[in-house]
Protein backbone atom coordinates (compact mmCIF):
# COMPACT_ATOMS: atom_id res chain seq x y z
CA UNK A 1 0.00 0.00 0.00
CA UNK A 2 2.78 2.43 0.97
CA UNK A 3 4.77 1.44 -2.15
CA UNK A 4 1.80 2.33 -4.39
CA UNK A 5 1.36 5.69 -2.63
CA UNK A 6 5.06 6.51 -3.05
CA UNK A 7 5.01 5.49 -6.72
CA UNK A 8 1.91 7.64 -7.28
CA UNK A 9 3.54 10.63 -5.56
CA UNK A 10 6.78 10.17 -7.52
CA UNK A 11 4.85 9.95 -10.80
CA UNK A 12 2.89 13.09 -9.92
CA UNK A 13 6.12 14.92 -9.03
CA UNK A 14 7.80 13.84 -12.29
CA UNK A 15 4.79 15.05 -14.33
CA UNK A 16 4.82 18.41 -12.53
CA UNK A 17 8.58 18.83 -12.99
CA UNK A 18 8.26 18.00 -16.71
CA UNK A 19 5.38 20.51 -17.07
CA UNK A 20 7.33 23.26 -15.30
CA UNK A 21 10.51 22.49 -17.27
CA UNK A 22 8.58 22.58 -20.54
CA UNK A 23 7.04 25.92 -19.58
CA UNK A 24 10.45 27.32 -18.63
CA UNK A 25 12.12 25.98 -21.77
CA UNK A 26 9.28 27.35 -23.92
CA UNK A 27 9.63 30.76 -22.29
CA UNK A 28 13.40 30.67 -22.88
CA UNK A 29 13.00 29.76 -26.54
CA UNK A 30 10.36 32.44 -27.02
CA UNK A 31 12.45 35.20 -25.51
CA UNK A 32 12.49 34.97 -21.74
CA UNK A 33 14.91 37.91 -21.66
CA UNK A 34 11.94 40.18 -22.39
CA UNK A 35 10.83 41.84 -19.12
CA UNK A 36 8.14 39.83 -17.36
CA UNK A 37 4.64 41.08 -18.03
CA UNK A 38 2.43 41.95 -15.09
CA UNK A 39 -0.51 40.15 -16.67
CA UNK A 40 -0.44 36.62 -15.30
CA UNK A 41 -2.13 35.35 -18.46
CA UNK A 42 1.14 36.09 -20.25
CA UNK A 43 2.75 33.51 -17.99
CA UNK A 44 0.44 30.59 -18.72
CA UNK A 45 -2.07 31.47 -16.03
CA UNK A 46 -5.68 32.42 -16.46
CA UNK A 47 -8.17 34.27 -14.33
CA UNK A 48 -10.00 31.64 -12.32
CA UNK A 49 -13.37 32.40 -10.75
CA UNK A 50 -12.57 31.22 -7.23
CA UNK A 51 -16.10 31.60 -5.87
CA UNK A 52 -17.68 29.80 -8.83
CA UNK A 53 -15.06 27.05 -8.66
CA UNK A 54 -15.81 26.26 -5.01
CA UNK A 55 -19.58 26.83 -5.42
CA UNK A 56 -21.36 24.11 -3.40
CA UNK A 57 -18.27 23.41 -1.30
CA UNK A 58 -18.65 26.83 0.33
CA UNK A 59 -22.06 25.86 1.73
CA UNK A 60 -20.71 22.48 2.90
CA UNK A 61 -17.77 24.16 4.66
CA UNK A 62 -20.07 26.69 6.33
CA UNK A 63 -22.16 23.87 7.81
CA UNK A 64 -19.08 22.40 9.55
CA UNK A 65 -16.77 25.33 10.38
CA UNK A 66 -18.40 26.46 13.62
CA UNK A 67 -19.47 29.87 12.31
CA UNK A 68 -16.17 31.07 10.81
CA UNK A 69 -17.17 33.40 7.94
CA UNK A 70 -15.76 32.19 4.60
CA UNK A 71 -13.80 34.95 2.85
CA UNK A 72 -12.62 34.34 -0.71
CA UNK A 73 -11.45 36.51 -3.59
CA UNK A 74 -13.83 36.58 -6.53
CA UNK A 75 -11.07 35.80 -9.02
CA UNK A 76 -7.35 35.07 -8.98
CA UNK A 77 -4.77 34.44 -11.72
CA UNK A 78 -4.06 30.71 -11.43
CA UNK A 79 -3.39 27.69 -13.57
CA UNK A 80 -6.54 25.87 -14.60
CA UNK A 81 -7.17 23.52 -11.67
CA UNK A 82 -7.32 19.75 -12.02
CA UNK A 83 -8.68 19.18 -8.53
CA UNK A 84 -10.24 21.08 -5.65
CA UNK A 85 -10.48 20.03 -2.02
CA UNK A 86 -12.16 21.39 1.08
CA UNK A 87 -12.34 20.66 4.74
CA UNK A 88 -13.74 22.22 7.89
CA UNK A 89 -13.91 21.64 11.58
CA UNK A 90 -14.81 23.62 14.67
CA UNK A 91 -13.45 27.13 14.17
CA UNK A 92 -11.68 26.51 10.84
CA UNK A 93 -12.02 25.89 7.13
CA UNK A 94 -9.70 25.06 4.23
CA UNK A 95 -10.39 25.42 0.50
CA UNK A 96 -7.66 24.23 -1.87
CA UNK A 97 -7.02 24.48 -5.63
CA UNK A 98 -4.60 21.87 -6.92
CA UNK A 99 -2.93 20.57 -10.03
CA UNK A 100 -3.22 16.91 -9.04
CA UNK A 101 -5.41 14.60 -6.97
CA UNK A 102 -4.86 14.13 -4.09
CA UNK A 103 -2.48 17.00 -3.40
CA UNK A 104 -3.12 17.57 0.32
CA UNK A 105 -1.23 20.87 0.27
CA UNK A 106 2.00 19.45 -1.23
CA UNK A 107 3.97 22.34 -2.73
CA UNK A 108 4.58 20.54 -6.01
CA UNK A 109 0.88 20.52 -6.93
CA UNK A 110 -0.64 23.30 -4.80
CA UNK A 111 -2.00 26.18 -6.87
CA UNK A 112 -3.79 28.08 -4.07
CA UNK A 113 -5.03 27.56 -0.53
CA UNK A 114 -7.61 29.67 1.33
CA UNK A 115 -8.02 29.19 5.08
CA UNK A 116 -9.86 30.73 8.00
CA UNK A 117 -9.01 29.84 11.61
CA UNK A 118 -10.56 31.38 14.72
CA UNK A 119 -7.69 32.90 16.69
CA UNK A 120 -4.12 33.10 15.50
CA UNK A 121 -1.67 35.87 14.65
CA UNK A 122 -0.40 37.43 11.46
CA UNK A 123 2.85 36.24 9.98
CA UNK A 124 5.18 37.98 7.54
CA UNK A 125 6.03 41.54 6.65
CA UNK A 126 3.30 44.10 7.42
CA UNK A 127 1.26 45.19 4.43
CA UNK A 128 -1.81 47.42 4.10
CA UNK A 129 -5.08 45.92 2.92
CA UNK A 130 -8.61 47.11 2.20
CA UNK A 131 -10.62 48.83 4.98
CA UNK A 132 -7.42 49.74 6.83
CA UNK A 133 -6.70 46.11 7.77
CA UNK A 134 -3.05 45.21 8.29
CA UNK A 135 -1.88 41.96 6.77
CA UNK A 136 1.33 39.96 6.77
CA UNK A 137 3.01 38.96 3.52
CA UNK A 138 5.69 36.26 3.19
CA UNK A 139 7.44 35.69 -0.13
CA UNK A 140 8.16 32.23 -1.44
CA UNK A 141 10.95 30.69 0.64
CA UNK A 142 13.21 27.92 -0.56
CA UNK A 143 15.52 25.59 1.25
CA UNK A 144 15.43 21.85 0.58
CA UNK A 145 11.96 22.57 -0.82
CA UNK A 146 10.03 25.77 -1.49
CA UNK A 147 7.12 26.98 0.58
CA UNK A 148 4.45 29.02 -1.18
CA UNK A 149 4.09 32.75 -0.79
CA UNK A 150 1.32 33.75 1.62
CA UNK A 151 -0.68 36.70 2.81
CA UNK A 152 -2.72 36.62 6.00
CA UNK A 153 -4.79 39.01 8.07
CA UNK A 154 -7.01 38.96 11.14
CA UNK A 155 -10.59 40.12 10.84
CA UNK A 156 -13.19 39.77 13.62
CA UNK A 157 -10.97 37.34 15.53
CA UNK A 158 -10.38 35.05 12.53
CA UNK A 159 -6.97 34.56 10.91
CA UNK A 160 -7.48 34.38 7.14
CA UNK A 161 -4.70 33.23 4.81
CA UNK A 162 -4.13 32.93 1.09
CA UNK A 163 -1.21 30.78 -0.02
CA UNK A 164 -0.18 30.25 -3.61
CA UNK A 165 2.87 28.93 -5.35
CA UNK A 166 4.23 31.70 -7.60
CA UNK A 167 6.44 29.20 -9.40
CA UNK A 168 3.20 27.68 -10.70
CA UNK A 169 1.22 30.85 -11.43
CA UNK A 170 3.92 33.10 -12.80
CA UNK A 171 6.94 32.92 -14.98
CA UNK A 172 9.92 32.21 -12.68
CA UNK A 173 11.36 35.67 -13.39
CA UNK A 174 8.21 37.60 -12.43
CA UNK A 175 9.18 40.52 -10.19
CA UNK A 176 8.44 40.06 -6.48
CA UNK A 177 6.26 43.18 -6.47
CA UNK A 178 4.08 41.65 -9.22
CA UNK A 179 3.50 38.53 -7.16
CA UNK A 180 2.84 40.58 -4.01
CA UNK A 181 0.33 42.76 -5.92
CA UNK A 182 -1.65 39.64 -6.92
CA UNK A 183 -1.88 38.57 -3.27
CA UNK A 184 -2.95 42.03 -2.10
CA UNK A 185 -5.60 42.22 -4.84
CA UNK A 186 -6.95 38.77 -3.85
CA UNK A 187 -7.08 39.67 -0.14
CA UNK A 188 -8.73 43.02 -0.90
CA UNK A 189 -11.39 41.25 -3.01
CA UNK A 190 -12.08 38.81 -0.18
CA UNK A 191 -12.32 41.60 2.43
CA UNK A 192 -14.48 43.84 0.22
CA UNK A 193 -16.88 41.01 -0.74
CA UNK A 194 -17.38 39.93 2.86
CA UNK A 195 -18.64 36.49 3.91
CA UNK A 196 -19.65 34.18 1.05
Amino acid sequence: MLDRALISLATSCRRERRRLLAALLGATLLGACVPAATDAAAHGAATVSVVRLFGPRIAAVKRRDGGVPVLLPTTMPLQRPDYIASGAGPGRYRLEIDGAEPCDGANVCLFALFTGVRGGRRYGSPIGLSHGIRGGYAEIQCGAACSPASLDWVENGVLYAIEANPSVEFHPSAPADTVRAVFVAAADQAIDAGPR
